[in-house]
């Protein structure tokens, strides 16, 4: 499998001191839309970010017809992780690990793409399980410094965690370190996209399945497993909630200690939802804040997004730029 030139400039990451971090590590994250890249260190219990960086590879796209990852994206995503691989060689980050999720779960070929990425880019892939990403993203989140809100009767101890990805959910339920409960919901944007969405801009009737599907998968993977209190803190990470804190803030630029922590209402979600799905994708992929790579799919993970706050009777978001890859 022949590869051509690299996908991205080794100048487009952030540069931290190495000093910070003598002998770093790296972690690579192979989503079904999305491969990541963080490389750091844990210092006094906290991850120390050196360098982080991500590129739309649609490693998943049309697995839902075929079963199978296309070749075309096998590729696209094996010249990612060669560019990553170079960034890590930049920083000495000898120990690299890459997780595999819900596409590499999912597809009959993802044994190709494990003896791909080992053989050309020297990197061996961990399949985990949905229960595992979701452990791992609690770790990452809870180092992250959020903080419960309120204060005396009015606190609230209790976290209701979501990792919206291209081809599934997963959330945590977390309360002091008494319970931890959680589980991986088989929808994600990509997933929903493809199932779904034939118009552009999307019709009402297709909207309206994709938030039946979401509230049928929310009642059979939530409220069947978990008695509610709905007095919670609602904490979103992951690419979708990323991309509306970006857009809630009207960042140009993808910027992940800048809309670490941020707050979306309810009203503010649903302004933005209702102004994407007037759009076009040509028009929708020029709002600031919107990644281009990303304009397909927004709609969709906001949707799964803006279901559960209603479900959970949540007001407003916390936006976590930490998740799997710091856990």
């Amino acid at each position: 499998m022949p590869l051509k030139k690299p996908l991205l400039s080794l100048k487009n990451y952030n540069r931290t001191p190495k000093t910070f971090c003598p002998t770093p590590a790296a972690v690579m994250d192979i989503g079904t839309n999305t491969i990541r890249l963080l490389i750091g260190c844990v210092k006094e219990g906290k991850v120390m970010r050196l360098a982080t960086n991500r590129t739309v590879t649609r490693l998943g796209k049309d697995i839902l017809k075929t079963g199978k990852l296309s070749r075309q994206n096998i590729i696209k995503s094996i010249k990612c992780m060669v560019d990553f691989k170079e960034i890590c060689n930049e920083y000495g980050a000898k120990e690299i690990r890459a997780v595999g999720t819900s596409a590499l779960r999912e597809a009959k070929n993802s044994n190709e793409f494990l003896a791909h990425a080992k053989k050309i880019a020297g990197i061996d892939i961990d399949i985990i399980s949905g229960a595992k990403e979701a452990e791992l993203t609690l770790k990452g989140i809870l180092g992250a410094g959020i903080k419960t809100q309120g204060s005396g009767k009015n606190e609230c101890k209790a976290f209701f965690i979501v990792d919206i990805g291209g081809g599934s959910t997963e959330w945590i339920f977390h309360e002091d370190t008494k319970t931890t409960i959680m589980n991986s919901i088989p929808i994600g944007a990509v997933k929903l996209f493809e199932a779904f969405i034939k118009h552009d801009p999307p019709t009402p009737k297709e909207l309206q399945r994709i938030k039946d599907e979401v509230k049928a998968k929310v009642k059979d993977y939530i409220f069947k497993q978990l008695d509610l209190d709905l007095n919670l803190n609602l904490i979103a990470t992951g690419g979708t909630a990323a991309t509306l804190a970006s857009i809630d803030m009207g960042i140009d630029k993808y910027d992940g200690d800048k809309i670490h922590l941020h707050k979306i209402t309810l009203p503010s979600l649903k302004s933005i939802y209702k102004k994407m799905i007037m759009l076009s994708l040509r028009e929708r992929s020029k709002i600031k804040g919107l990644e281009a790579e990303r304009a397909d799919i927004i709609i969709h993970g906001t949707l799964i997004l803006l279901t559960l706050m209603e479900e959970l009777q949540a007001k407003t978001f916390i936006v976590s730029d930490y998740g799997l890859l710091e856990g």
